[in-house]
């Protein structure tokens, strides 16, 4: 009873959060824009908070502010090659590949400004604190959070449908790149969560995170394949397609958490945060999903060059 009580908890928490995530997705702009700020800004404070514990002073403020900067780069540079797919019809090509180039040019200045800002911040020496591990820590986060979230506003706009030659909603092309990584990534959570507690015997790494079991890894591996395969059919993807991107998904999305475990156990904390109740924090619960986001986007950013013959 206890076991589906938390089950319970764990289901009603997702739905309000896939409310707010696929409300805001569905409107895109900036008011999507907004929503993964904040979880982008709760994300960082979560994370420069944790290392107070142990005496780490990473400078928060320039996290927050190369964090937002990057995010906004990103829904400008989407707005600006939605305009040019809208004026030459095409989805993606070299006809925007300017403005992604563009993209990533900036970013990188914004990262090298982070690197720079942070090692100026760290002249005011205090005693009894390593500067090194300040700087570092700074830029980890705005890497670790603020650059792997970015993928979530470019994966807003990869209307895949389009890319397969699929007819399909209107929700399926706003969303359906998102619910793609989504879906599957949290399949692979819950199957891992249920099969682990239930019948979890084999430890994966009990040195890193002593509750999750081989059974649970497999049945999430399995759940993110499963995932794949019904949300790839309703978006078009060939039946290998989606068993490879599920696999790739159920892989990394897995290989994300145990590094987030590694991060929590060095600091000495059980979840970054408590925003999400049962869930954790924000990082608890996109932390597979923003180590997969990027590498699904990339697949659909080659494929579609390859396709076109761009």
């Amino acid at each position: 009873m206890q076991f589906l009580l938390k089950l319970l908890a764990r289901a009603v928490v997702a739905a309000v959060l896939l409310g707010v995530l696929f409300g805001g997705g569905y409107i895109g702009g900036w008011v999507f824009f907004a929503v993964i700020s904040v979880m982008t800004v709760v994300g960082l404070w979560e994370y420069y908070s944790a290392l107070h514990t142990k005496d780490i002073r990473a400078n928060a403020k320039l996290g927050w502010l190369c964090a937002l900067l990057i995010l906004i780069i990103a829904q400008y540079s989407e707005n600006v090659r939605l305009g040019l797919v809208r004026e030459g019809g095409a989805t993606l090509g070299l006809a925007d590949l300017n403005v992604i180039t563009g993209s990533l040019h900036l970013t990188l200045l914004v990262l090298l400004f982070c690197v720079a800002g942070t090692l100026v911040c760290q002249f005011k020496m205090r005693e009894g604190e390593s500067q090194v591990v300040n700087a570092a820590t700074t830029v980890f986060g705005v890497v670790y959070i603020g650059l792997l979230f970015s993928f979530t506003l470019h994966m807003r706009y990869v209307d895949v449908p389009a890319l397969m030659g699929h007819e399909a909603g209107e929700f399926a092309r706003r969303m359906g790149a998102l619910t793609f990584v989504i879906g599957p990534i949290w399949m692979c959570d819950t199957s891992a969560y249920v099969v682990g507690s239930l019948w979890g015997r084999m430890k994966l790494a009990p040195k890193i995170s002593p509750g999750k079991t081989i059974e649970g890894s497999v049945a999430g591996l399995l759940g993110a394949i499963i995932g794949a395969l019904i949300f790839g059919t309703w978006l078009g993807l060939s039946i290998w397609q989606s068993v490879l991107l599920g696999a790739v998904m159920g892989t990394v999305g897995q290989l994300g958490d145990l590094g987030k475990s590694v991060l929590k156990r060095d600091i000495g904390i059980k979840d970054f945060g408590t925003i999400f109740g049962p869930h954790g924090g924000v990082l608890d619960r996109f932390d597979a999903i923003l180590f997969s986001m990027p590498l699904i986007y990339w697949y659909f950013w080659f494929l579609v060059m390859r396709v076109s013959g761009t």
